[in-house]
């Protein structure tokens, strides 16, 4: 072993204790491996940030710019809701179904954010009793991951170890070269995930006032857009008049505020109108009725961070008791605003309330208050300034089908261009983001804020880690030492032993991160076993996917996690059994299939 050698071996095994024990963030310890390669003079400067360039990189970037684009255009929400009807079924009809779908969307649209928007859509219904979320969230985030391994652009790590294979001279992935492995996969494991949800996972714990969580009443404002159906008629003619749960307190024409006669006022363009309103009405009426809501800020009237809501409770030891709305709503971030503050019972008893309402009304304690804007913020500032989280609910945006249909058919430009190798895949997607630029539909400053950059930091940071085994031969050092254990080994087996050891090691560390370490290995084991490498690096990508037995093998498995439906045990005993079966499952169609 050379000097050199041992390093790298060194700086692996404290990225690894590192990214275990999740002393840093893992874009943070990806970072200390690009560095630490730089000090020891491992890899040029060049090659150290030769990642934030690499083929495969750039397209996980494009994708996710795509999958914003998707979403931000109601395009999965949309396929989502069209297959939620089928809930009313049995959980034997409708659990398998709802994979199955999960799984096929996932395989053509990033899988994090197929699963997410299911997530929220489950936790929607659990929330009003119509669907018993334990029982669906872990079989989603499984079915998602299964599915989206199953192409090429389903999962980032798929395109790493296709990028690394181009790399070594292997040659780079067809798009539905090991579809048909994926396939099996599902569909084999659909039936054991649906048996092991409704015998092993719990009973989801519904608080009994859940599905009340709704109804209570918001004090907020509206801007009437130029298409709205409510210009031009007057409001007891509209459902703003003693229909739903929705009151006009007051309507407002520039500075000036009309007078309390308000059946007699007909409503116009640009009017801001007072609401109380549920969030339920929210949900269902504003968008429907060309309606934008302003929240409590005027100033920030075209400022929609985003179309979720999000209801925190003032706690008596908080620091905003007694703070004025203003001075809350000015104390956020920039990605966090004030939608509304729940309706007080004595705002008849003032005449003077809605001119003192934005700057004058103090939060006291057992007030709710409606945010709009980044989840991950608004539960940091519930953590930290004592606040309690309690609803999250989702309106539909009034989104042009022609943007929902662009966006569509960029996905599909996509998938023929590179499944027909007229392009390869980096020039597909860059195709079709620029479609989706272009004509309107995605804004680069959605887009900017949609990347998920601790993934790329990730990869880009790991990849120099690749290049320095090669450089320094760490990779035919560790592949010579594993020659002399499988030289005597079925290959069958040696494929099956590759699966596991993966599918291990990712349970602790970052999937794309076990990748990028142990396909450079395997490619050198194959050559010196004279086989073709391709079946053991399918079992690399699969078995980096396919760490079901903790949370931390996949960041769908890790947010469903966060939500506090299971338990560690849970994933250790559904998300092993599942392990258990892949790994047999594997260990006979890769040989049957590739070998």
């Amino acid at each position: 072993m050379t000097l050199s050698i041992g390093i790298v071996l060194g700086i692996i095994l404290v990225s690894f204790i590192l990214f275990v024990t999740e002393k840093f963030t893992v874009d943070k310890t990806s970072f200390f491996i690009l560095v630490s390669l730089l000090i020891f003079g491992i890899v040029t400067p060049e090659e150290a940030v030769s990642g934030f360039s690499d083929n495969a990189v750039l397209t996980i970037l494009c994708l996710m710019i795509i999958a914003v684009g998707l979403e931000k255009n109601g395009v999965i929400a949309l396929m989502a809701q069209k297959i939620f009807p089928i809930t009313k079924y049995p959980l034997w009809v409708f659990l398998p179904i709802l994979m199955i779908t999960v799984g096929v969307l996932s395989s053509f649209i990033a899988t994090t954010a197929v699963v997410i928007i299911f997530i929220k859509l489950v936790n929607e219904l659990g929330k009003k009793g119509g669907i018993d979320r334990s029982k669906v969230l872990m079989p989603i985030s499984f079915a998602g991951i299964l599915g989206g391994s199953a192409t090429l652009m389903g999962t980032s790590t798929n395109l790493i170890v296709s990028d690394i294979s181009r790399e070594s001279g292997v040659g780079s992935f067809d798009f539905f070269e090991f579809s048909l492995a994926g396939v099996i996969f599902l569909a084999v494991t659909v039936p054991i995930i649906y048996l092991l949800a409704r015998f092993f996972l719990p009973k989801d714990k519904v608080d009994a006032d859940a599905h009340l969580a709704n109804k209570y009443e918001y004090i907020t404002a509206v801007k009437v857009r130029k298409d709205s159906r409510l210009v031009g008629k007057k409001p007891y003619e509209t459902e703003l008049w003693d229909e739903n749960d929705i009151r006009l307190l007051k309507l407002q024409r520039g500075k000036r505020r009309l007078g309390t006669d308000l059946k007699s006022v007909q409503i116009q363009e640009n009017d801001i109108l007072w609401l109380d309103i549920t969030i339920d009405d929210i949900k269902e009426h504003i968008e429907k009725l060309g309606l934008s809501l302003l929240g409590v800020d005027q100033r920030l009237i075209e400022d929609q961070l985003s179309y979720e809501y999000h209801e925190v409770i003032i706690l008596p030891n908080s620091i905003y008791a007694n703070m004025t709305i203003e001075q809350f709503n000015a104390s956020l971030s920039e990605n966090v605003r004030v939608k509304g503050v729940s309706s007080d019972k004595d705002r008849s008893k003032h005449s003077l309330y809605f001119n003192k309402f934005v700057s004058k009304k103090h939060l006291i304690p057992g007030n709710r208050v409606l945010l709009t804007g980044d989840l991950n913020e608004i539960q940091k500032i519930s953590q930290e300034k004592n606040l309690l989280f309690a609803n999250t609910v989702f309106s539909t945006p009034a989104i042009p089908n022609y943007k929902k249909v662009i966006c569509l058919i960029s996905v599909l430009l996509i998938v023929v261009l590179s499944a027909t190798n007229t392009f390869s895949i980096l020039k597909s997607c860059l195709i079709g983001v620029g479609l989706c630029l272009f004509t309107g539909c995605l804004q680069l400053k959605d887009a900017y804020e949609g990347i998920n950059w601790q993934v790329i930091f990730l990869l880009a940071g790991m990849i120099p880690l690749g290049v320095a085994m090669k450089n320094t031969g760490t990779d035919v050092y560790i592949a010579d030492h594993l020659f002399a254990l499988l030289e005597t080994v079925p290959i069958a087996v040696t494929v099956s032993i590759v699966f596991a050891f993966t599918m291990l090691m990712s349970g602790f560390v970052s999937n794309n991160a076990t990748a990028i370490i142990l396909a450079p290995i395997v490619i050198v084991v194959a050559t010196n076993l004279n086989i073709n490498p391709k079946p053991m690096l399918y079992a690399v990508m699969f078995g980096s996917s396919f760490s079901f037995y903790t949370p931390m093998g996949y960041q769908t498995n890790a947010i469903i996690y966060g939500l506090g439906v299971y338990r560690f045990k849970h994933f250790l005993i559904v998300g092993g059994v599942l392990s258990l079966v892949l790994l047999g499952l594997a260990s006979a169609v890769l040989p049957w299939l590739y070998l």
